[in-house]
């Protein structure tokens, strides 16, 4: 069972292709990591702020990346880990902002 590391793009680049530089699957692989942080802010503000419901960033975060890299580095499937970090984006952020509160934020200069 091969592994795909996002760090070294081991197992994203086939074995004909190593003298190559092809950063295509793997910088795709890295660029979502930066949509994620993104796609938790614009959750955080629209669906938590905006709505009125509770949705922790940080436990959202940890969810999304979590959720991300560990079917990323098992599968190697994009598509399929963005899915479920976005599943688990929203159950942490959610489900911890219902159970703690939204937790940290504004340090009170609101």
């Amino acid at each position: 069972m091969e592994l795909y590391n996002i760090i070294s793009c081991r197992g994203f680049i086939e074995a004909n292709e190593k003298l190559t530089i092809n950063f295509s699957a793997c910088a795709g692989a890295r660029l979502v990591l930066v949509a994620i942080f993104f796609l938790n802010a614009l959750i955080r503000k629209w669906g938590g702020e905006e709505i009125g419901m509770d949705y922790n960033f940080f436990s959202g975060l940890i969810g999304g990346v979590f959720g991300y890299l560990i079917p990323l580095t098992i599968l190697g499937n994009i598509k399929i880990s963005f899915v479920i970090g976005i599943v688990a984006m929203l159950i942490g952020g959610y489900g911890i902002g219902k159970i703690f509160g939204e937790g940290g934020g504004n340090d009170g200069f609101d």
